[in-house]
């Protein structure tokens, strides 16, 4: 891995670029983290970490995330490949949500291609099945924490708009996905910053400026 580490970095003196165009922001596990990679991932919205406080620096908050998948996948053996019918639907469906000037201009700005961003793309589909196959178990919620959340949460966001709360019949379906799904996240969050205190990163944020 070092071999590797190395060999970028000479490749990257040899086409004359300069530390503050392409650089290595992070090495995690041996594995190397630049900052195309990072500003590639905040600029078509490839890197958001669920974790990230409200007004980060999207920079570091794409880097966070990318550090946290770069981790879990070193683990996901058992994780089966993306198709490359699959990686075609989500190439489409990025361009489609970004709309296709944005996108293209885009691409153009990096000086990229679809498939540059498609294999950006496969590593986040892996990361999610990884993601799916961990915490597989439904996360059971209660009747209590459903009407809790409906009580302090919803009627008081309903107000906040202007808007006539639901009765809890009808809306206790999506407050519990709500709630599992923050539950979920959390537990993310947690795995991953264990196996982030035990793995090997180095954070070079000079690279950033």
């Amino acid at each position: 891995m070092a071999r590797r580490v190395l060999l970028f970095m000479l490749l990257a003196a040899v086409a004359g670029l300069a530390q503050t165009v392409n650089c290595v922001v992070a090495i995690v596990n041996g594995e190397i983290i630049t900052r195309l990679d990072v500003e590639v991932a905040v600029e078509f919205g490839l890197g958001q970490d669920p974790a990230a406080e409200p007004g980060a620096d999207p920079r570091m908050a794409a880097l966070d995330a990318l550090i946290g998948r770069k981790i879990v996948l070193a683990l996901a053996r058992d994780v089966r490949g993306v198709s490359g019918e699959e990686l075609d639907a989500a190439v489409s469906g990025l361009r489609q949500a970004l709309g296709e000037d944005a996108y293209a201009a885009k691409l153009a700005k990096f000086g990229l291609a679809d498939k540059d961003i498609a294999a950006y793309l496969e590593d986040r589909i892996l990361y999610e099945r990884a993601l799916a196959l961990r915490f597989s178990q439904s996360i059971p919620v209660s009747v209590t924490e459903v009407e809790r959340n409906y009580r302090d949460i919803y009627v008081p966001e309903q107000a906040r708009l202007g808007a006539a709360a639901e009765p809890i019949d009808r809306v206790a379906g999506a407050l519990e996905s709500r709630i599992r799904n923050e539950r979920r996240a959390h537990q993310t969050a947690d795995w991953i910053r264990d196996l982030r205190s035990r793995a090997a990163i180095q954070i070079k944020k000079d690279c950033l400026k």
